[in-house]
């Protein structure tokens, strides 16, 4: 028996188009081709303004600048790196910097979390709210104002040291004291973010486990060391983490402050600071390259060596 053609072949057509037009609109609307899209302005500048300017820094390290053109110098940079003392010098006092800055932070922000959330919640909003004000105040508006309160004439620290009998000092002036002082400054103006994420970790740990340790007769200091803090070690990481590396490329204050010095080699230089030196004031764009990426190794090694130590028994 023979099958006859359908009647109008236009409309088949018109049909299997529109079926495929829906099953277009479906694949789109059920794929994640949207989310790409929308992500894709953050992507292109993370490539252009991270990745790009990143490759071109390592590529550049392996260069110099010669009467206005880069040549290929190869390890030569590198080799001139690890010979000048002036750069162990300024990385001797990055490390001393981070090392005291981050884990001292860290710590005075857990014992001030502590006796926050030990308050009302209107209590908390106001302290918290306090603590975190320098944080969205730039680092040289805030550099600015602790250079007052530095002052060896008429700052208020000398005024209050003054009161007990002790002649001023001229904190940022002295080699002895000026990395201590800025020690003091990252420590204190550092405080707020910390406190903030501590105290909404603390209020993610169950009230169960402080129950069961005060029947077991533990003090309000062992409940923070034995309970409070391993349950905050995630937390405590990303701290630790992102602290470092903050810290470990701290200069707007030791521009702001004291310019790398006092002495030579300078007792507050740091290798952001000998970084901007070199590439500003010396216009040796390539050295300067070559230590951006010495001080990104030492950074990694840090990071990799605080998640070894940290994260074990961690759960995210």
């Amino acid at each position: 028996m023979a099958v006859s053609a359908p009647a109008n072949g236009f409309e088949v057509t018109k049909a299997a188009k529109s079926g495929l037009f829906k099953q277009i609109a479906y694949e789109i609307k059920h794929s994640n081709k949207w989310g790409y899209i929308f992500i894709l302005p953050l992507l292109i500048d993370f490539a252009v303004f991270t990745v790009y300017l990143v490759v071109r820094g390592v590529l550049m390290s392996f260069q110099a600048l010669d009467f206005g053109e880069f040549t290929w110098v190869g390890l030569q940079n590198y080799i001139n790196l690890l010979k000048e003392p002036r750069f162990y010098n300024a990385m001797k006092n990055t490390i001393v910097y981070t090392i005291v800055v981050v884990p001292g932070g860290i710590l005075l922000a857990l014992l001030v979390s502590e006796m926050v959330f030990r308050r009302s919640t209107a209590v908390q909003t106001f302290f918290k709210s306090a603590y975190y004000l320098p944080a969205v105040v730039s680092t040289v508006a805030w550099s600015l104002v602790w250079i007052f309160i530095y002052q060896p004439f008429y700052g208020i620290l000398n005024y209050i040291i003054g009161l007990v009998g002790i002649a001023p000092i001229n904190w940022v002036g002295n080699p002895a004291t000026a990395m201590p002082a800025i020690m003091f400054m990252g420590i204190v103006a550092g405080l707020g973010a910390s406190v903030v994420f501590i105290t909404a970790a603390m209020g993610g740990i169950s009230t169960e486990y402080y129950d069961a340790a005060k029947i077991d007769g533990a003090s309000e200091w062992q409940r923070l060391w034995r309970v409070t803090v391993p349950l905050l070690r995630p937390t405590l990481l990303y701290l630790f983490v992102v602290g470092f590396i903050g810290n470990f490329q701290v200069f707007e204050q030791i521009y702001v402050m004291t310019a790398g010095g006092p002495g030579y080699p300078g007792a507050t230089e740091t290798v952001g600071y000998l970084i901007f030196s070199s590439a500003f004031a010396g216009f040796k764009f390539g050295y300067a390259a070559a230590q951006s990426v010495v001080l990104f190794i030492v950074i990694m090694i840090f990071s990799v060596f605080q998640f070894r130590l940290f994260s074990a028994d961690v759960s995210y």
